[in-house]
């Protein structure tokens, strides 16, 4: 038994690439980019107003107040999509609208609510004095033109698909989606939807495996249930690492008589690094290569999936897509409830984070079983616990990790 540290280290080790292609930026939602993506102009495009109101030389209202408002001539108006051609001289005023360009000779902008206008309609009395540049949003002030908007790895969200529409890009250079292809074993295991029959349960690690990858930015495809016969197991083995690029499977990797990944592993002429790993949950761990192919091995207990897919899974992906870094950095928070250790593995448990007086702290769910996979469910973090018999206290700092 191999510890996490170590687990980690030869899976990131593993020589894996995945491609690249150019997509429509409105079919890019969930991948990976590829390539940094410039801004082609600034943004601002051009300088604007950031308020409806009238666009000023601010020294011409250095000395406005209630006490001592100053009139100044209206001579025309900047609305969005519509600028004034003009230029601003002093003693002039030009009415402006948020989002409008900013008339040449202009140095301030003061809201409507400050103004009125007066000499039907040839002049505002202004009451302010506005700093320079205020309610002014300058070309450029967000983004220059040639900065990088985007590093590879970042993942096309619909935040980013949507920031990206701004600039019409029509293509985006994004990573391939690997092909995962998951496979489970189990007499007792039995799909979505069927009626159950004493002693039979639902394959709901599949499900997870199929969906949570698929949100990752790869290509999933579950090839089914295997009975506990090594020859059968083998065969869909042989499907699985035909079409897909990374082979998963969950449960077989025990020591029962009905486990069926050693005899496989045997007849396919796998090398294993790896097999058992020092953490809980998620012990019987399995790392080998099938002619190149990765192939995981994920515990049959759906907690152990879950968990095993965070640690392990993820950090391999996440270097295959460019993302830095692949491992989630830890994040020290205070424990709301006091939590058990393992005496002899890393314990990774689930719980849930959240910000009380300012501070984010995280509560440990009571009931660590890794058949009880409400806590996946209802989680957003991992608390990390090092081996040991003391428990960690209510109070205390422990390093914690989102789960994203």
């Amino acid at each position: 038994m191999i510890s996490y540290q170590e687990a980690l280290d030869r899976i990131l080790d593993i020589p894996f690439r995945v491609g690249t292609e150019a997509v429509p930026l409105m079919e890019s939602e969930g991948r990976h980019l590829a390539a940094p993506i410039p801004a082609p102009w600034s943004l601002p495009r051009f300088t604007n107003s950031a308020m409806d109101g009238f666009a000023v030389r601010h020294g011409d209202l250095a000395s406005a107040a209630d006490s001592n408002p100053v009139v100044l001539e209206l001579i025309g108006e900047s609305a969005a999509g519509h600028p004034f051609e003009g230029t601003v001289g002093s003693g002039q005023a030009v009415r402006i609208s948020t989002g409008a360009t900013l008339p040449d000779g202009a140095t301030a902008v003061v809201p409507r609510e400050h103004a009125e206008v007066v000499n039907s309609g040839g002049g505002v009395r202004l009451a302010v004095a506005p700093a320079e540049g205020v309610f002014i949003r300058e070309e450029g002030s967000d983004v220059m033109r040639g900065q990088e908007l985007f590093s590879p790895g970042t993942r096309v969200t619909p935040a980013v698909l949507s920031f990206l529409s701004g600039w019409n890009i029509p293509t985006v250079d994004v990573y391939t989606r690997p092909r995962i292809g998951i496979l489970t074993s189990g007499e007792e295991i039995k799909p979505y939807g069927t009626t159950l029959k004493e002693g039979q349960i639902i394959g709901s690690s599949l499900y997870f495996l199929e969906r949570e990858l698929a949100n990752f930015g790869c290509e999933t495809r579950v090839f089914g249930i295997s009975p506990d016969n090594p020859d059968t197991f083998a065969e869909m083995m042989r499907s699985v690492l035909e079409w897909a690029d990374i082979a998963l499977t969950t449960a077989g990797v025990s020591v029962g008589d009905h486990d069926v990944v050693g005899a496989t592993l045997k007849q396919l002429g796998a090398e294993t690094h790896f097999w058992r790993v020092a953490v809980r949950p998620g012990k019987p761990m399995l790392l080998a290569t099938v002619n190149g192919k990765p192939w995981f091995g994920l515990p049959g207990n759906p907690v152990s999936t879950c968990c095993n897919t965070e640690i392990f899974i993820k950090p391999f992906l996440r270097q295959a897509f460019g993302i830095k870094p692949a491992v989630m950095p830890y994040k020290m928070r205070r424990m709301a409830s006091a939590c058990h250790r393992d005496k002899h593995r890393l314990f990774f448990v689930y719980g849930w984070c959240e910000v009380v007086d300012g501070e984010e702290v995280v509560h440990a769910h009571e009931n660590q079983s890794s058949g009880n996979l409400l806590n996946p469910a209802r989680s957003n973090c991992l608390v990390v616990l090092d081996p040991g018999t003391v428990d960690k206290e209510r109070g205390a700092m422990a390093r914690t990790i989102d789960l994203v």
